[in-house]
């Protein structure tokens, strides 16, 4: 990496760093935000299993798992979602698995049943839903519009059916980037 300068002073090179809370790789994945995200949300399980002990009820600790956990894991999640591995995945839903272990203590079966138990759904739903609704919002937004560039004519719209332009990127990782992301579930889920 070539040494940089600003004026006489030589900047140092990071190979990541934290940014309002999310951290940034120089590789542009999110292994590292992933394990940093997961480690802290599992040490707030530490509400759950303290509220059990005093007796709360299923839809306090529902509750709680949802302000102080959830919360955490669905933080800027229209950023990192289209970047995540299945591997990424599977840690955010296990830490909701665990969560609900917590909760159902001798009555938890399963994840899929606890889900139902609970009426909660996938993390992963949850990041498709809250990624598109950001999209949506980022379409009408003055300073935002721009991001997402509607295509001009019908012929256009009929041959691609899709009501966005995909942004042009060069590489796989430009794929899985937020733009990219956004509009592809932007013209997914256009009816």
């Amino acid at each position: 990496m070539p040494k940089m300068f600003i004026g006489d002073k030589q900047l140092d090179v990071v190979h990541s760093f934290k940014l309002l809370g999310v951290i940034i790789s120089s590789d542009l994945k999110w292994h590292e935000h992933t394990a940093y995200i997961v480690g802290k949300a599992k040490k707030r399980l530490w509400y759950l299993r303290r509220l059990c002990k005093m007796g709360a009820s299923n839809e306090t600790l529902v509750e709680m798992f949802n302000l102080k956990i959830r919360s955490l894991l669905e933080m800027a999640a229209p950023l990192f979602t289209g970047g995540l591995t299945q591997g990424n995945i599977d840690d955010f839903e296990a830490v909701q698995k665990l969560a609900f272990k917590i909760i159902l203590r001798g009555n938890y079966v399963n994840y899929e049943n606890a889900l139902n138990i609970l009426e909660q759904e996938l993390l992963e739903d949850r990041r498709l839903s809250l990624s598109f609704k950001f999209a949506k919002k980022c379409t009408k937004h003055p300073k935002m519009k721009h991001l997402f560039k509607k295509r001009n004519n019908k012929r256009a719209k009929n041959k691609y059916n899709t009501e966005y332009e995909e942004p042009r990127v060069n590489s796989a990782r430009g794929e899985k980037g937020p733009i990219s992301f956004l509009t592809r579930l932007l013209n997914n889920n256009v009816a």
